[in-house]
């Protein structure tokens, strides 16, 4: 881009030498296991946010540490069906708009050498959010006890009530 400048009443012509700005990058989720979903081509909406969950859930269910029978049958049957051929995998992941050979390599990768994907108990983010909501919640239920009980409005404002209801013409 050429730009005229006039630099002591004389007329220059500069090249103006800017980088365009590029987009940023796509954010990483912070779990390589779940990278497949990162891909910037794969925009997940509507109906197809549905199947691409039914496929987390089953990653979920195969890589779980869950010690009851339960949990454990789950873990089983979510690895064979990752992991196996069926017509139900490839079709949830048709309607997820992925291919079906592609999230079995990395089903199979994450399952051969699995990575936390999750936070151990009693730390993580959501973890440290509830311990200081609890405690502001029991520091203002303290505070409330301290004050005395509170008395209750013999009058609840709302739309209803006749300092509001002048402002209605009525015929």
């Amino acid at each position: 881009m050429t730009q005229e400048k006039v630099i002591d009443d004389k007329p220059t012509t500069q090249t103006d030498t800017t980088p365009q700005q590029e987009k940023p990058a796509p954010k990483k989720s912070t779990s390589p296991i779940f990278e497949w979903l990162d891909d910037v081509n794969k925009q997940v909406r509507g109906e197809t946010s549905l199947w691409v969950a039914v496929i987390t859930q089953a990653m979920m269910d195969a890589l779980s540490n869950a010690k009851t029978s339960e949990a454990r049958y789950h873990k089983h049957e979510a690895i064979n069906w990752l992991t196996g051929n069926s017509r139900n995998f490839n079709t949830v992941c048709h309607f997820a708009n992925l291919d079906p050979d592609y999230v079995r390599r990395k089903a199979k990768r994450a399952i051969v050498s699995p990575q936390n994907w999750r936070a151990e108990p009693g730390t993580g983010k959501r973890f440290y959010e509830r311990q200081a909501y609890r405690k502001r919640q029991k520091a203002l239920k303290s505070q409330q006890e301290e004050s005395g009980p509170a008395a209750l409005p013999s009058v609840i404002n709302g739309p209803w009530h006749p300092a509001k209801t002048s402002l209605l013409v009525t015929r």
